[in-house]
């Protein structure tokens, strides 16, 4: 079984591959594409993939590939866009608690498994693939499964130069706001988008923890005889 690793840091891209060797597979490292710097995100980003999906039967991505020029794209999004295309895929991060909220929350309605560089062995990269296997199937785990909630919104601000929302899932805790990217929330209700306000979202309230925490699928609030929220 040969998995596809993608990182811009090459010394990073080694320890990568040794886990995924220790895991009894085979590591194919994807150099990186100079030509492929002068074009379009959205082109490169399709390069990349289709070679991918061409190649291998799974993949392991850094979520900041920016740095080092790889691509002009983070890595979740790419995964994002593999397990689209039903090849199991696990995003890492050095970096996860500081991009959880924003860059890869964006996404994290698509992804699985996401785990820092830490907790990235042979045991937890087995794990996830089966974790993306089992979700690429239609067979979700509790702690993935998407309920219909409702949102209080405690704050919009600006982080990194984009706009960001703090919100309340009561159903999840009263107690911690999560932070989740404004550009995830349909233009048509950008509107309704106000300190105290509420919307309806699916959110996986199994999550144990903020960080896997997702909203997709927002909408307005029921009137209240209408106030009844399912899970999907």
């Amino acid at each position: 079984m040969s998995v596809a690793i993608i990182d811009d840091d090459p010394s990073a891209a080694k320890v990568t591959r040794m886990a995924v060797e220790d895991a009894g597979l085979q590591p194919w490292l994807i150099a990186r594409d100079p030509k492929l710097q002068r074009c379009s995100k959205q082109h490169a980003m399709k390069v990349i993939a289709q070679n991918i999906l061409r190649t291998a039967d799974a993949a392991v991505c850094d979520h900041r590939l920016r740095p080092h020029g790889f691509a002009k794209f983070d890595g979740a999004e790419l995964v994002a866009f593999l397990i689209s295309n039903s090849l199991p895929a696990i995003l890492i991060s050095q970096f996860v608690d500081q991009d959880y909220d924003v860059s890869i929350r964006h996404w994290r309605a698509k992804l699985p498994s996401v785990l820092s560089r830490d907790e990235f062995r042979a045991d937890t990269f087995a794990e996830g693939l089966e974790m993306c296997r089992r979700e690429i199937r239609g067979e979700l785990t509790p702690q993935r499964r998407g309920h219909r909630v409702l949102i209080r919104i405690v704050d919009i601000q600006n982080e990194a130069s984009q706009r960001v929302v703090d919100a309340i899932i009561p159903a999840w805790s009263r107690k911690t706001a999560v932070r989740f990217p404004f550009a995830i929330v349909p233009s048509r209700l950008h509107a309704r988008l106000k300190t105290n306000s509420y919307l309806i979202a699916r959110v996986n309230l199994g999550a144990n923890r903020p960080e896997d925490l997702f909203f997709d699928k927002f909408e307005k609030p029921p009137t209240p005889k209408n106030a009844l929220f399912n899970h999907f």
